[in-house]
C-alpha cells in the first residue's frame, strides 16, 4: 500500500494536477474551484482526451492558480465508489467543482478551446 501511494504521490508531481481519490478528495476540493477528469485508464476515449487535457491544464496553470482554479483527476477504475457518488456514466468526464460543491459537467464537450474558455471564464 505505501508503494501505491508513493507511485500515486510521484506521478502528482510529475504530472502538475492532483490526483484524487477517497482519501484526498474533500479536503482538495473544497476551497477554490477545481475541473475534474473523471476517466478510465482502459478507455480508448480517456487515452484520446488525455493529451487535450494535459494542454489545457499546462497552458493555463500559472494564470489560473493565481484565481484560486486548479486542475484534478480521479481513475475510476481504482476509486468506483468515488465516481459513482459523482454520478460519471461515462468516460472521459470532466466536472466542475467550486468550494467543494460538484456543479456538473462541464458544458460544450471536451475540446481544448471548450475547456480553455470555461476555465478561463470562472
Amino acid at each position: 500500500m505505501k508503494l501505491v501511494t508513493l507511485v500515486a504521490a510521484l506521478a502528482s508531481v510529475a504530472s502538475g494536477y492532483t490526483l484524487l481519490d477517497p482519501s484526498n478528495f474533500a479536503s482538495e476540493t473544497q476551497d477554490g474551484y477545481w475541473l475534474v477528469k473523471y476517466y478510465s485508464p482502459t478507455c480508448p476515449w480517456s487515452r484520446r482526451f488525455a493529451p487535450t487535457w494535459e494542454k489545457v491544464y499546462e497552458d493555463l496553470q500559472d494564470s489560473l492558480a493565481a484565481n484560486d482554479v486548479f486542475f484534478g483527476e480521479v481513475d475510476c477504475k481504482a476509486n468506483r465508489a468515488l465516481c459513482d457518488s459523482a454520478d460519471i456514466d461515462g468516460y472521459p468526464t470532466v466536472v466542475f467543482y467550486s468550494q467543494g460543491v460538484n456543479k456538473g459537467e462541464v458544458p460544450g464537450g471536451q475540446s481544448y478551446e471548450t475547456l480553455t474558455n470555461f476555465a478561463q471564464s470562472i
